[in-house]
């Protein structure tokens, strides 16, 4: 499984993103009430990176291969353990400048890996060989976009800012946070334990 993970997971893409999140966050700690959307952006950015790592660019030789998607996804797990690593790394860093909510900025984090490798790991099972990185170049703008922009932050708020009130609730944040990472999860491990592979030419589903 480590030779596999050496091989397959994007190491230098892993590298770069771990240190963008650490920049991401150096700036919120240098100025959160000016570049706090920039938090939103690193979530965008953590959520891209582990899709990523997921993808399969020789998967017309290996998905028929004995060894099935849940081994493979659990072996580039340990690019997506570097990923969320970093990222708690760096909301410890600059925990004194999250509003009082470094937990809440984790658990974002947390929940957006989760999201991603759900979805990446659904449209690999379904044949698709490098969903991540469609995945990656749609999320880190759309979020940083939403993060800027704060549509309905009264009654979505995704990114709550400061101290909430007007700028979002923090506790309706978490919870929904929370929620769409554990829906993720199980979406996630509903489709490994199916391990869909194609065998004879047709789909079958294990």
């Amino acid at each position: 499984m480590l030779r596999y993970a050496a091989r397959a997971v994007p190491w230098t893409l892993v590298a770069i993103a771990s240190l963008l999140l650490f920049g991401l966050f150096e700036a919120v700690r240098y100025d959160n009430w000016t570049l706090w959307p920039l938090q939103g952006t690193a979530v965008g950015l953590l959520a891209g990176a582990v899709g990523w790592c997921l993808d399969e660019p020789a998967a017309a030789v290996v998905d028929p291969a004995p060894r099935g998607l849940a081994w493979r996804t659990a072996a580039r797990g340990s690019g997506i353990a570097v990923l969320l690593a970093a990222w708690a790394a760096a909301v410890w860093w600059a925990r004194a400048e999250l509003y009082g909510h470094p937990w809440a900025v984790f658990a974002q984090g947390l929940a957006a890996a989760a999201v991603a490798a759900a979805w990446v790991t659904r449209r690999r099972a379904a044949g698709e060989a490098t969903p991540g990185q469609r995945w990656a170049v749609t999320v880190v703008p759309a979020v940083t976009a939403w993060a800027l922009v704060r549509p309905l932050e009264r009654h979505v708020p995704v990114f709550p800012y400061a101290f909430g009130g007007d700028y979002g609730n923090w506790t309706v944040s978490s919870a929904g946070w929370a929620v769409a990472g554990g829906a993720a999860a199980l979406a996630l491990a509903a489709t490994l334990l199916r391990d869909g592979r194609p065998v004879g030419g047709r789909r079958h589903y294990w």
